[in-house]
């Protein structure tokens, strides 16, 4: 059973925490008065947030979101589960009447614990079974949006709230309220780091410092799943997308967080007609090739899909076809009667479709390449507008001199045009190269005419030379007073 600890990562707004934490709180109260809760028998268990309907299954995704699989206990308390939405997502891709999963959000968050897996397995499903997308009409916020960017696809309506960013941590001391209640706790360890940010102990420095990396450490891998999800750059995510920001709507989408504003039904239309345009092309390309069975009492089509396993997704997350199991391959055969020419033409359409599986693996590694080479020059293209915008502000700092710096020049020009008997003249429309080159000739004339020390310095040496000459006159005449009194 998962427990929301004090400690605890929680990526989500603190509304989203504060459900969270009341219904720990009489979750606790509920186990502590020795009541049952009644759990559902397990072959009854269908995933509580799967809905399919048609070709599209639905995953409800509401309320805060906890690591814990006790749809009970999350049904009660309007939560949700990480062990229930892999549970649902996986349910619907072993569907093969699901053609398309959405995603159906509404949530302010919830905790780091669980969160990374559960998005992977998202991505790895979009990637690998069938199309995923993520929808919101309400909230989409910092767990909940990481799941959301997971999907191949993101859309919100114009009044929904997405992003959200960050990750943050709590941590209440309870030292004071233990003192008061005359209880005194002895924290004894082994280990210098071990348990430093305990709720009975006040909170050290090092303690602070140990939430903090991992704050740090949650928000880093939140940025890079955003930015490998939505294809753009770390730095992108961090000075546009991150940073706790929230967004609305139309700004979402210009921020790029999703693929744009739609209303549900906008969005279930478009998947809906992408899966009518993809049943067609795939029909017809099976029945040119002889692969496709109809069923000669009502001319319907089938397909056999067998169950995705552990093994199977791991199979998948590394790039390896899924082999199916040789019972699966047992069952489809059951009741055919193929003759030898039957299965010739079968193992020649079966060669045509790996071609043409090939194919459409080498144009996936061309779009990758391209996608690859496209967010490489968004990149660049960011520190360029980045350069451009230092460059700006140089620009700007140096505007702001130069206009007091030319007044400054053009009064020193006139100053020396009028010493050496010529007459002011206007600069203000003249440019600082002009102004800089008129100085030039304007000081060589004046240096010229006025040798070093220039006319101020040489009447300051005359009446220096006065003065000595007027006190030594003086001291002969005091001398010589004294000579004769004597």
């Amino acid at each position: 059973m998962w427990t929301l600890h004090d400690e605890s990562l929680w990526a989500g707004t603190e509304s989203s925490l504060a459900a969270a934490v009341k219904a720990e709180e009489l979750r606790q109260q509920w186990l502590a008065s020795g009541k049952q809760w009644e759990q559902q028998e397990e072959e009854d268990r269908q995933p509580r947030l799967l809905e399919v309907d048609g070709s599209i299954a639905y995953v409800t995704i509401k309320g805060s979101l906890n690591n814990d699989d006790d749809r009970g206990w999350n049904a009660y308390f309007g939560m949700t589960g990480y062990p229930e939405v892999r549970e649902a997502v996986l349910a619907a891709a072993e569907n093969p009447d699901v053609k398309h999963v959405v995603l159906n959000i509404s949530s302010g968050g919830g905790t780091v614990s669980g969160l990374e897996d559960t998005g992977k397995l998202i991505a790895l499903i979009n990637s690998r079974v069938k199309p995923v997308t993520a929808y919101t009409d309400s909230a989409m916020y910092s767990a909940a949006y990481w799941l959301g960017a997971s999907a191949g696809e993101v859309y919100a309506s114009k009044s929904a709230g997405l992003g959200s960013i960050g990750v943050i941590a709590t941590h209440i001391e309870r030292s004071e309220m233990y003192k008061e209640m005359g209880l005194g706790v002895t924290v004894i360890r082994a280990g210098k780091y071990k348990a430093l940010a305990n709720s009975a102990e006040k909170l050290t420095e090092e303690g602070k410092a140990q939430i903090q990396a991992g704050v740090d450490i949650a928000y880093g891998i939140f940025k890079d799943h955003v930015a490998e999800s939505r294809g753009k750059s770390v730095e992108y995510v961090e000075s546009v997308m991150a940073q706790g920001r929230e967004f609305y709507g139309q700004a979402a989408a210009d921020a790029g967080l999703i693929d744009g504003v739609k209303s549900f039904d906008e969005v279930v239309d478009k998947i809906t007609n992408s899966i009518d345009s993809s049943i067609n092309s795939v029909y017809s390309r099976g029945k040119q090739a002889g692969n496709v069975r109809a069923d000669a009492t009502e001319g319907s089509t089938t397909m056999k899909k067998k169950a995705l396993t552990e093994k199977d997704l791991a199979a998948m997350a590394a790039g390896l076809p899924v082999v199916p199991d040789a019972e699966v391959v047992k069952e489809e055969q059951v009741g055919t009667e193929a003759t030898e020419h039957e299965a010739a033409a079968e193992a020649e359409a079966a060669a045509e479709v790996v071609a043409e599986v090939k194919e459409d693996v080498t144009s996936v590694a061309t779009i990758k390449l391209l996608s690859e080479q496209l967010k490489a020059s968004q990149d660049e293209l960011l520190n360029a507008k980045v350069e451009a915008a230092r460059q700006q502000d140089k620009i700007n700092e140096m505007s702001a001199v130069v206009g007091p710096l030319k007044d400054i020049a053009a009064r020193a020009i006139n100053n020396m045009r009028v010493a050496l008997g010529g007459s002011a003249i206007d600069m203000c429309a003249s440019a600082p190269a002009q102004i800089l080159a008129e100085h030039v000739s304007v000081s060589e004339s004046f240096a010229a005419k006025f040798k070093v020390g220039g006319v101020a310095a040489t009447d300051v040496d005359a009446v220096a030379e006065k003065d000595e000459r007027k006190v030594d006159a003086l001291t002969h005449a005091r001398l010589n007073a004294v000579r004769f009194s004597k």
